[in-house]
């Protein structure tokens, strides 16, 4: 078992979330290609660390906290795609999720004579699948583009941790990205942090497609 070391100096983060400011979008987009909404298939949010695995489970910034391991989600796409979806709905964007579609793997088999079908082991929804069997799923689809969030976790001053949001609009037929948003932060409180980091990247994009549907925009 690995020890996760979490030395974080209350008085820097007390400092740190008195002057910490809302996270701000960074929207790249591909020179050739025209920002546009269109139906899109929807990975859910994968997490990298850069120092400990454990670092991506929620459950690790609550060990010291007293919270109730079991009302955590497994993952910080839990916290992440519901936010980052409704904003992407908002701005335009027709959804299909891959973690809801299932596969079905079986063979048939003879048993004394009798027939019956034996479900296969391995990958149950298209999420669970490698890029490439996604890319053909899609093209099945007739769906264009492929949405690919990604959150990593870095090494922050103060012994802290940052969070990178990095949501990716990759076209189908080239593979090659329409656009890329990021938005990052120090990670205080995990369930608040990705849910900012959601709306941050969310918000970049709206601002981009309809930016009368951005949330709390100054009037």
């Amino acid at each position: 078992m690995r020890i996760v070391h979490r030395m974080w100096p209350l008085s820097a983060i007390l400092w740190a979330a008195c002057v910490q400011n809302p996270p701000h979008a960074t929207l790249v987009v591909d020179r050739d290609r025209q920002l546009t909404s269109h139906a899109v298939l929807v990975l859910p949010t994968t997490c990298t660390s850069l120092s400990y695995p454990e670092l991506c489970l929620p459950a690790t910034y609550a060990a010291n906290s007293g919270a109730v391991h079991a009302a955590l989600p497994a993952s910080f796409a839990e916290y992440v795609d519901p936010a980052l979806r409704l904003k992407l709905e908002f701005a335009g964007f027709t959804l299909a999720e891959a973690g809801a579609m299932r596969i079905t793997t079986a063979d048939r088999v003879d048993v004394n004579g009798k027939s019956r079908r034996v479900e296969g082991e391995g990958p149950q929804t298209v999420a669970e699948l490698g890029f490439e069997d996604v890319q053909t799923i899609a093209m099945s689809l007739k769906l264009p583009s492929v949405l690919v969030p990604n959150l990593t976790i870095r090494p922050a001053a103060h012994a802290m941790q940052e969070a990178i949001l990095n949501v990716v609009l990759v076209e189908v037929s080239t593979r090659w990205p329409r656009w890329t948003a990021t938005c990052s932060e120090i990670v205080f409180s995990p369930e608040e942090t990705m849910n900012r980091l959601a709306n941050c990247v969310g918000n970049g994009v709206l601002a981009a497609l309809a930016p009368e549907n951005v949330i709390g925009k100054e009037l």
